[in-house]
């Protein structure tokens, strides 16, 4: 239970979006969001590197539902490893809902397609390499 409550905390971060500080050394990283439930809220991703995995993301961003696939460019602050979180508000109240037990009962993804097992996934299950402009596909799940 604590397991569940765990990952579903972590996912509620996904709410607290960036400040919009520039950086000197950002890279382009577009990020198609698939198995959306087109016109049904928005589409939040959130960009995490090791240190704030699940936590406070470095970067946040949101995109209406608008088709079964979205896609966001984001501007990560640095080269480096990331990880990506992603969930749809399916009803804009702003925040990840939970069912009883407290799994999401709103689609959610990470970036590797990284499993959650009893719990949230590990940074290293869902790293990825950004050093040049990139792209990553989520599924929403």
């Amino acid at each position: 239970m604590k397991l569940i409550t765990a990952t579903a905390a972590c996912i509620l971060a996904l709410a607290v979006f960036s400040n919009g500080h520039a950086y000197a050394d950002q890279v382009s990283l577009d990020v198609r969001v698939d198995n959306v439930r087109p016109d049904q809220g928005q589409v939040r991703v959130a960009v995490y590197d090791e240190s704030t995995w699940l936590g406070e993301p470095v970067l946040g961003e949101q995109i209406d539902s608008t088709a079964t696939s979205v896609t966001l460019r984001l501007q990560v602050p640095a080269s480096g490893r990331y990880g990506l979180a992603a969930y749809q508000d399916t009803n804009s109240d702003g925040r990840l809902n939970r069912n009883v037990v407290g799994m999401p009962s709103e689609p959610t993804a990470f970036s590797n397609d990284a499993p959650m097992n009893f719990g949230p996934p590990r940074f290293a299950d869902a790293a990825l390499d950004v050093s040049a402009p990139s792209q990553a596909v989520l599924s929403l799940r």
